[in-house]
């Protein structure tokens, strides 16, 4: 009778400890998946910042080329491509902020839609498209934007591994990823690391493809 027993409370022990396993198991699996979307949530934030630093960069680098052209140059000064271009952004900026249409819009978003708008009506003349081709032609331009995108990604917690910048439909698109480290179980489940890769894109610059004259495909890492 008392091995009897013995068998029995054996049999519960092990019954027990092997509910208890199978929950520590589902624990850490789940723990687990939930850790794999968050890793995957901030990868495409980090992507969705990294693409908008690109659009944004590229647009101060737009007004730059023109502001350092029109007053540094003569052929600026005589020619006025550009005249009163920041007066006509500014004007546009301010209507799209009492536009109704552009309400859910951030100060930024309106800054950059502003600038689109007239430059690509500035471009509609082949002479200042030209002009404008010829001014960021220059490889410190694009470099400039590469280099932000970089420093977007690894402030925001970031790998540049097989990162990529990509101009594509007058967009940059922007691949980047964020280290993934599983939760363990010891003799049950094995540590593992991965990079969760997530793109993002950010604004249509409608004249991007026109004038952008390097790759259309860059490596970061």
């Amino acid at each position: 009778m008392k091995n009897i027993l013995k068998n029995e409370r054996g049999n519960i022990a092990i019954f027990v400890l092997g509910l208890l396993t199978i929950n520590m198991v589902l624990f850490v699996f789940v723990l687990n998946l939930g850790s794999v979307f968050a890793t995957k949530e901030k990868s495409s934030t980090i992507a969705q910042q990294a693409s908008m630093v690109a659009t944004s960069v590229y647009y101060e680098e737009v007004q730059r080329v023109i502001e350092e052209y029109e007053d540094e140059t003569l052929e600026g000064a005589l020619q006025a491509f550009f005249e009163d271009f920041d007066e006509k952004v500014s004007d546009r900026k301010q209507s799209l902020t009492n536009s109704g249409q552009y309400s859910g819009w951030s100060v930024k978003e309106i800054e950059i839609e502003a600038f689109d708008q007239v430059l690509n009506e500035e471009l509609h003349e082949p002479l200042v498209r030209n002009k404008l081709r010829d001014l960021l032609s220059s490889e410190a331009v694009e470099n400039k934007v590469i280099q932000r995108v970089r420093h977007a990604i690894t402030s925001n917690g970031g790998l540049l591994e097989d990162a990529q910048l990509k101009v594509d439909q007058n967009k940059f698109h922007v691949k980047a990823s964020n280290e993934f480290k599983s939760t363990t179980l010891e003799g049950v489940i094995d540590s593992f690391k991965e990079n969760v890769f997530q793109s993002s894109s950010g604004p249509k610059i409608d004249f991007l493809e026109e004038v952008w004259t390097g790759s259309t495909t860059i490596d970061l890492e």
